[in-house]
């Protein structure tokens, strides 16, 4: 399991700090709701449901006794992943290399789904096959999760097909029948009027978050003299462009007003999101994702 146990292992380095409260017994699940879990028995009070009363233990005692439980942790969380060859592009570039964003996105759905396995949750994939839009069912074991890694990485190659995010979240509808959490990873995409009908189709039944993940300004290796193609259509980026500040302006400017416009459409939707284009703060950026949730809850 080398892309779980490298993700566990940077994870483990964050437990030391005081956010390490997510990875033990403050832990609190995603989702809530009534466990069938039994507990004990206690008197009957105006009020309790008539179904919770346990008639031959109340015939054996003398007066009404109703089941108590106890929460149950095992819910499911679906990690919707926008698999496809753009995802195998630069998110981030340095002179000693760059990290690609499907590093970020397999980081990403480690953290989230490792969290949630190591609590007894359940966690299940939809992303883009080959085939097209499909679904990893889901599973309490570190193996099926190391599965969906690698499914992530095979499936984000430069020779894989080109994602299809509406697509894909179109199949998230019809993938559980039960209320999850759903942590959609996306590239850095435009909430456009497509994608805002089936986020609120999917926000029906579930609970959403959004992970979104940075692409690199071509310009900034281009302007250190390397060449820069697209990994999209394979042609080589314009010398004359990828050296370019004015364009490189214009591309900082596009992509901040893009979030601001993401931004402002998941915030009336009320889907939490995090944006992610550091690869030395990833981890931390999602147990504080993480963190704001457990506190609202």
């Amino acid at each position: 399991m080398a892309l779980l146990t490298k993700i566990k292992t940077r994870l483990a380095l964050h437990a030391r700090r005081p956010i390490s409260g997510l990875l033990d017994g403050q832990y609190t699940s995603m989702l809530s709701g009534r466990s069938l879990d039994f507990a004990d028995l206690r008197d009957y009070q105006p009020g309790d449901d008539v179904s919770d009363i346990d008639w031959k233990a109340s015939a054996r005692h003398g007066g009404l006794l109703v089941k108590r439980y106890v929460a149950d942790r095992k819910h499911t969380v679906f990690l919707v992943v926008d698999t496809g060859r753009e995802l195998s592009a630069l998110s981030a570039w340095s002179g000693a290399g760059g990290t690609t964003k499907r590093d970020l996105v397999i980081t990403a759905a480690g953290v989230l789904g490792w969290i949630a396995v190591s609590h007894g949750d359940y966690v299940g994939m939809v992303h883009r096959a080959e085939e097209g839009p499909t679904i990893l069912r889901p599973s309490t074991r570190e193996l099926e999760l190391e599965r969906m890694l690698t499914r992530i990485h095979d499936a984000s190659s430069s020779t894989s097909p080109r994602q299809e995010t509406v697509a894909v979240l179109e199949h998230a509808v019809l993938s559980s029948r039960r209320r999850t959490m759903m942590f959609l990873l996306l590239d850095d995409v435009e909430v456009d009027a497509a994608m805002e009908s089936v986020l609120r189709r999917l926000l029906v039944q579930h609970e959403l978050v959004m992970v979104t993940v940075g692409e690199l300004d071509p310009t900034e290796p281009g302007r250190a003299g390397l060449a820069v193609r697209d990994i999209g259509t394979g042609r080589r980026f314009p010398r004359f462009a990828a050296e370019s500040t004015a364009l490189a302006s214009e591309i900082a400017a596009t992509t901040a007003a893009r979030a601001e416009r993401r931004a402002t459409a998941l915030s009336r939707l009320g889907v939490a999101h995090v944006h992610l284009d550091d690869p030395d703060r990833v981890i931390g950026a999602l147990l504080s994702l993480v963190d704001r949730m457990r506190r609202v809850r």
